[in-house]
Formats: C-alpha cells, sequence, structure tokens
C-alpha cells in the first residue's frame, strides 16, 4: 500500500484539475426497453396499459451503477465496477437456456386495454445477434375526476395507443464487441386532465371563454433512436467503450391542431477507455459531447431551446482487490450555447467486504441530468408540448450504505443518501389559465403540466429486504424516506416538493406452486404525502391522494411454450391522480396468453 500512496496523490490532484464525464442516467424503463434476448425460459409480463401513462417519477436515483445513456443492449463489458453483490439465490431468477427463438404475448382487459408482444431471434450464435421487436399497449376507458367541487361529476375518457418496434445485434469478434440498435416509437393520446373553468371562478377577469378545450383530439408522437458502439473484450489490458447515439422527437401539435408541434433532435457521443497497471489497478479516462437542437419551443428562464451542446470529461482511478473495489475521479461538464453552466461533481465509488457475509459501500457522484423531450416523455408524456424541461445540476449525490447477506437466501441492506440539485423540476397543473385563443380555436388541453424550477437539497433513507426459497418463493421489499428542503429563489412560486414523495414502499412476490405448474406474482407500489398546487393560489398546496397500487398476475403453464394468464390490477381500489387532475384507471382484469416458438 506504500506504493500507491504516490499514485494516489497523483490521482486526486489529477482529478481537482482535469475536467470530468458526466454519468447518464440509463432510464429505468424495462417496459419501454423491451428486448429479445431469449436465453433464458421466460414468459414476458403484460402490464396494463394504464402503468404507459406513466406513474409520477418517485424513485430517486437508488443504486450506485455505472450505465451508458440510451443502448438498448446490455454488453458483457463492465466499465467500472458494480456496487451490489450477488442477490439471494432462487430458481425464479436463474433460469435455464431457452430452445426457443421469438415469443408472443397477448392480453385483453375488462375495459379494453390491449397489450400484445412479439419478439424473434434470427441469429443467435458464438459471434453474432440478431433480434426484433414489436409492442403494442392501448386503452380508451373512462374515468372520473378527483376534485369533485371543481366540476360536474363527469367522466372523460382516457386515451393511450402506443406502438414501438426496431432491432438490435450484436457482433463479437473475439478481440472486441459491435453493438447496433434502433427503435422507432408511435404514441397517440389526449390531454384528458381536470380543467377549471376559470372564467366561472373569476368572471370580471376573462373577456372570452377560457374553457374552450379540446380533450377529444389525440396528440401524437413519433420517437427515432439509433445507436452504434464497440467495446474491447473483458479480459483485454486496455479497456475501452465507444458508444455514438442519435434522437429525435417530434409531436405532431402544439398547443391547438393549428399550431405545430416541436421537433428535438439529439447526437450523443460518448467513450470510456482505462489501462490497467496490473491486474488489480488502472487510471482511466471518460468523456461524452452532447449537441441538441429545438424548433417551435418556448423559451423558459433563460435557457436557449434553439441549438445548444454540453460536453464532460471525467479522470478516474480504479483498484480492484479481493475486498476492495474503488474508483477515484472527478468530472466537469458544461454546457455551450444554452445556459452557459459548468458543474463539477465527485466520482468516487467504494465497495468493501470485511467477509462474505458483509459489504459497505459508498457512492459519491452528480452532474448534469438530461431532461430533453426524448428523456421526458417517459417519465411524463402531458407536458406542455411546447416546454423543454431544463437540465437539473447536482454538484453531489451521495449514497452509502451496508449489505448483509446472513445465509445465501436472504439479503437485508440498510442505506441513506444525500443529495444537492440546482434547478430541481417540479410539476403543477396549469389549468386552463394558458388558454388565449379565441372561442373557434379550442386547445389541446385546459391542463398542461407545467414545470417550475427551484434548487433543492433531498435527504433520504431506506431498506431493501431480498429473500428466496429454492425455486419456490421469491420476495423483495422496500422502503424509502424523503426528506426535501427547497430553496426559494427571489421570484419563487413553489413551497412545497410537488409531486414528491415522503415515503415510497415496492413490494414484489412471487411464488409457484411445487405440484402444479402454476405461479403467482404480487406487486405493490405505495406512495405517500404528495402535494399539488392549490390552482387558485400557488402559495398554497393540496394533499393528493395517496398512490396504492396493488396487482395479482396468475400464469398457468399448459406446455413448456404455451401458457395463459390473468391479472387483477388495482385490488384495493385505490383512486388516486398519476399527477394532479389525471386520474388512474380503477380496478380491471385482464387475460391472455403467451406463446415461446
Amino acid at each position: 500500500m506504500m506504493k500507491m500512496k504516490p499514485i494516489l496523490l497523483t490521482i486526486f490532484a489529477l482529478c481537482c484539475l482535469m475536467p470530468a464525464l458526466a454519468q447518464n442516467k440509463l432510464r429505468n424503463d424495462s417496459l419501454m426497453n423491451r428486448e429479445l434476448t431469449l436465453e433464458k425460459e421466460y414468459n414476458p409480463t403484460i402490464q396494463d396499459a394504464v402503468k404507459m401513462s406513466q406513474l409520477p417519477e418517485l424513485r430517486e436515483p437508488q443504486a450506485p451503477k455505472s450505465n451508458v445513456e440510451f443502448s438498448n443492449y446490455t454488453t458483457t463489458y463492465e466499465v467500472q465496477s458494480k456496487i451490489f453483490p450477488l442477490n439471494p439465490q432462487a430458481y425464479l431468477t436463474n433460469l435455464n437456456y431457452s430452445k426457443y427463438k421469438g415469443y408472443l404475448t397477448g392480453g385483453v382487459s375488462n375495459l379494453i386495454d390491449i397489450d400484445g408482444d412479439l419478439g424473434y431471434q434470427i441469429l443467435n450464435s458464438n459471434n453474432d445477434r440478431l433480434n426484433i421487436f414489436f409492442s403494442h399497449r392501448s386503452s380508451g376507458c373512462n374515468v372520473s375526476y378527483l376534485q369533485d367541487e371543481l366540476l360536474e361529476n363527469d367522466t372523460r375518457k382516457f386515451k393511450i395507443n402506443d406502438n414501438w418496434g426496431g432491432l438490435n445485434y450484436l457482433h463479437d469478434s473475439g478481440h472486441f464487441q459491435f453493438f447496433a440498435d434502433a427503435k422507432y416509437t408511435n404514441s397517440a393520446f389526449n390531454y384528458y386532465g381536470l380543467s377549471i373553468p376559470y372564467f366561472d371562478y373569476f368572471p370580471g377577469l376573462f373577456t372570452q371563454n377560457t374553457n374552450n378545450f379540446d380533450k377529444n383530439t389525440n396528440q401524437i408522437n413519433n420517437m427515432f433512436e439509433a445507436h452504434l458502439g464497440v467495446s474491447s473484450e473483458k479480459d483485454s489490458k486496455l479497456h475501452y467503450i465507444i458508444n455514438a447515439n442519435y434522437t429525435n422527437f417530434r409531436q405532431k401539435y402544439g398547443n391547438t391542431m393549428d399550431v405545430n408541434g416541436s421537433t428535438e433532435n439529439r447526437f450523443l457521443f460518448d467513450v470510456d477507455i482505462h489501462q490497467m497497471f496490473n491486474t488489480t489497478a488502472g487510471l482511466g479516462l471518460a468523456g461524452s459531447i452532447k449537441m441538441y437542437s429545438y424548433s417551435n419551443l418556448f423559451k423558459i428562464l433563460n435557457d436557449s431551446t434553439t441549438n445548444y451542446w454540453t460536453y464532460s470529461l471525467n479522470p478516474y482511478f480504479y483498484l480492484e482487490e479481493h475486498d476492495l473495489e474503488l474508483v477515484l475521479g472527478a468530472k466537469v461538464e458544461a454546457e455551450i450555447n444554452g445556459r452557459s453552466k459548468i458543474i463539477v461533481s465527485p466520482a468516487v465509488r467504494i465497495n468493501y467486504h470485511p467477509n462474505e457475509k458483509v459489504l459497505l459501500y459508498l457512492l459519491a457522484e452528480g452532474g448534469r441530468k438530461d431532461n430533453s423531450q426524448y428523456n421526458m416523455y417517459y417519465e411524463n408524456r402531458y407536458v406542455d408540448p411546447l416546454i423543454r424541461v431544463i437540465d437539473s445540476r447536482s454538484p453531489v449525490d451521495a449514497t452509502a450504505g451496508i449489505k448483509l447477506i446472513p445465509v445465501s437466501t436472504l439479503s437485508v441492506e440498510i442505506f441513506g443518501g444525500y443529495k444537492i440539485t440546482n434547478d430541481e423540476h417540479f410539476y403543477y397543473s396549469n389549468v386552463g389559465a394558458k388558454n388565449v385563443y379565441d372561442d373557434t380555436t379550442p386547445m389541446l388541453a385546459g391542463n398542461w403540466i407545467t414545470p417550475v424550477y427551484e434548487d433543492a437539497n433531498t435527504l433520504k433513507f431506506g431498506a431493501d429486504l431480498k429473500y428466496a426459497y429454492q425455486d419456490i418463493f421469491e420476495l423483495n421489499l422496500k422502503g424509502t424516506y424523503y426528506q426535501w428542503n427547497i430553496s426559494q429563489g427571489e421570484y419563487a412560486i413553489l413551497y412545497e416538493a410537488w409531486n414528491k414523495p415522503n415515503f415510497e414502499t415496492n413490494l414484489s412476490v412471487s411464488y409457484r406452486l411445487p405440484i402444479l405448474p402454476l405461479r403467482f406474482d404480487l406487486s405493490y407500489l405505495g406512495a405517500y404525502g404528495r402535494k399539488a398546487a392549490n390552482n387558485f393560489t400557488l402559495s398554497e398546496s393540496v394533499k393528493m391522494n395517496d398512490i396504492h397500487d396493488l396487482s395479482l398476475k396468475g400464469t398457468y403453464s399448459l406446455t413448456s411454450n404455451f401458457s395463459i394468464y390473468a391479472s387483477l390490477n388495482n385490488l384495493l381500489f385505490s383512486k388516486y391522480d398519476l399527477w394532479w387532475g389525471y386520474p388512474a384507471q380503477n380496478f380491471n382484469i385482464m387475460g391472455g396468453l403467451s406463446v415461446l416458438f
């Protein structure tokens, strides 16, 4: 270790002087990034279409991971070490190789939700893999608003029709890996949220009808994404991974059918190279360049939505010994032509295994969150179509925890963290006030979801328990508490962390009958303490209904490649808003089948 001190001092000096890489957050949405890799016997999970309307983004970044933005492929190459040890052993997560090349699933609910998935593995050799996939989610049911005092007890049609498909390819030459993928998404939906008739509440304020809204016309989003990449083999002394990505996001309409929607183009390029000194230590440098261009967008808070670009660099030192995994680095990110902001943050990861049953970990990083229209579609599709959410910047995002594995079937994790964020975005429902058109030009929505920004500090504590018994039972229970501290600016209208929960819990349970080919999957999402803006007095907040989303699915395998299922969704008959004025679906039953071929 004495020989390592000069190297460590050199690295710390280098980290202070050199700029650093933006560690991009991979969108955690497996449903929207369905990939066909049939290496395991598996029946794709079908979820009800209401999930596609996007629950609020409840979770802060939890586990320390190192991901490359956008890639649908998961390569065998790892740039930096993962933070997690192995999970409890279970048959349900360790299945056998599949002899089938394709899958087909389909399901229909009593609310006329329709789900479907089709995929096929065209190539699967030692050197090449080529997969294609298609998916569909749609719904057209009626929903009732929860704000009874503001409406005439009417119902609205909740409509979603999402279709996406694509392909991915991987070539392994033995010396390097080449991967490519592309996906096209067409999404149609209506802005069905509650609109308040302002002229009834303030008759002298408006000179025209401010309740002229069109909630039946569908907004149309079209998204194309493509990715090319190359990486070294894992056992190479010189490790590298290079990615080039492109996304195109287009909306058909702006605020009315007569106004063109916005267009966003993103070009993303990132590289990570590190050289090992010996079998345990090495130096690395990562970096990225991102270019953005927009049309038909409003300029919000001096944030240029025309053309701008960002760059980032991240030098780091890497060490992996038998009981210690260490990454020490720093990141710097700069925005050019936009707000000209520069953010410097740490890039530190420490995993320490005092013994085989205990893991201590620390993650301290930060950086810029890419809130592009493409990414925001997956977070909240009902955001005002002519607004680009400002990127937030985090100088510090730290998480520390301990994970215990007393036996091979059980793990218990306790963690805590603190995050400092500049320009954190929060949502409020801007109901009706934006309508300045004449009576013959109805707006597509009387309830736009509008972002507001404040600096915020977030404290979190949580626990995560995983248990598995043989090939029969598996349980995962996680709970996280959040405390938000808002730093109000000179023109602040935000007084609380709107749409952010104080406590969140996730439960998933799987049980397979030992004597029958029958499996049950229970899932629960709970979010408590959410608040929304009072739409008449923004200085006040209103309490939103807590989320209690419980679902139960039963799957019966008639043969090794054919199964049927039934899913009971919203079993607690919970009434809650996804966003204020945008209610979720009620209880529904979905049935369907799954075929491997």
